[in-house]
């Protein structure tokens, strides 16, 4: 066995790799641009899992009502998203959560919609969302903030939707560090 600088002892064979460079660099995994809907449902949904997601929606919004189009929701990787021309909701196939790790992927529908709902009053107050890479994950992050307070989530979905915030910071961070390392090599 070996002792390290770090008084870690470690079996014979088995070496650290050397200090990285950079903050985040660790967290390249969750680092990295996403794709809002990786790891969540992509399959259409059927007529039983809409209506549910229309109820959810209807307890959701309680006596703020907003408009919300299942008209996608049937297609295969449809994304639920708030749309600010129309005001409303557009259901996609993604309100379901998937088999991905990550917090996004494992929000709940609830979680989901109420993310949703936050956008919704977040354009009502006059917040005008990002739409480019880093600052939309800070618009998301926020988002996903906003939607943990509401009341009728479990504990769960508020944690869940907290990682997502956390999860979208981490990469706004790494996203902002590349671009200093850029600017710093013109």
């Amino acid at each position: 066995m070996q002792a390290t600088a770090y008084s870690l002892r470690l079996m014979p064979g088995v070496r650290l790799r050397p200090p990285m460079k950079g903050v985040f660099t660790e967290f390249g995994s969750i680092a990295r641009p996403m794709r809002f809907t990786a790891g969540r449902n992509q399959r259409g949904l059927i007529e039983r899992q809409i209506a549910y997601c229309v109820e959810a929606w209807a307890v959701l919004c309680a006596d703020r009502p907003l408009a919300l189009d299942t008209s996608e929701a049937v297609q295969y990787a449809s994304r639920t998203r708030f749309d600010e021309a129309q005001n409303t909701v557009i259901l996609g196939a993604d309100a379901l959560p998937g088999d991905g790790v990550d917090a996004n992927a494992r929000l709940s529908t609830l979680a989901c919609l109420a993310h949703e709902l936050a956008h919704a009053e977040r354009f009502r107050l006059g917040y005008r969302r990002p739409t480019d890479l880093p600052d939309v994950l800070l618009d998301e992050a926020e988002t996903s903030l906003r939607a943990a307070f509401t009341s009728i989530l479990s504990r769960k979905d508020r944690e869940d939707l907290v990682e997502d915030a956390r999860d979208r910071l981490i990469q706004w961070l790494a996203l902002r560090q590349q671009e200093g390392e850029t600017d710093a090599q013109s």
